[in-house]
């Protein structure tokens, strides 16, 4: 979280440091960054970390409550499925950063841009299967703690 947070802090607290990051990230092509597009692509990264901030703190909340060792706790399955949906908002929303940033990155470059560039990585497939897994996981953990609920009314 803080090499997230200073990363985002040190490129984008100065335009030509913004200009250097993303014309390496578009391997090598140019790129435009003006004051409005410096802030927009700011503001794109720093949403990027705040999603992540509440992923990691809902992942902190879901292990304290299971080092408690508290399994069945309504708040596993809440956990649980929160974090699987800030998990599948994450990765698809890493495309939709990588193509959002090129696309202002490039907007004021001259001649005007005749390619898109949308790139989808493995990485990307791998998250939003996780991050579906989780989502899953939440469902039979919720499905656990009934039948746990449900045992206990029997004895």
């Amino acid at each position: 979280m803080v090499i997230g947070t200073t990363f985002v802090a040190y490129v984008w607290s100065d335009p030509d440091r913004v200009r250097w990051h993303e014309s390496q990230v578009l391997y090598g092509l140019p790129v435009a960054i003006d004051d409005r597009a410096w802030l927009v692509t700011g503001a794109i990264a720093i949403t990027a970390l705040a999603l992540f901030a509440w992923a990691m703190w809902e992942a902190r909340a879901l292990f304290r409550t299971l080092s408690t060792g508290d399994f069945f706790s309504i708040e596993v399955p809440r956990r649980l499925t929160r974090l699987g949906y800030l998990a599948l908002v994450g990765s698809l929303g890493g495309i939709v950063q990588r193509a959002a940033t090129e696309i202002v990155s490039r907007i004021g470059v001259i001649p005007r841009p005749t390619q898109f560039h949308l790139t989808i990585t493995s990485a990307d497939y791998v998250s939003v299967i996780a991050a579906l897994l989780l989502i899953a996981f939440a469902k039979v953990m919720h499905e656990a703690r009934r039948l746990a609920a449900e045992n206990r009314g029997f004895v």
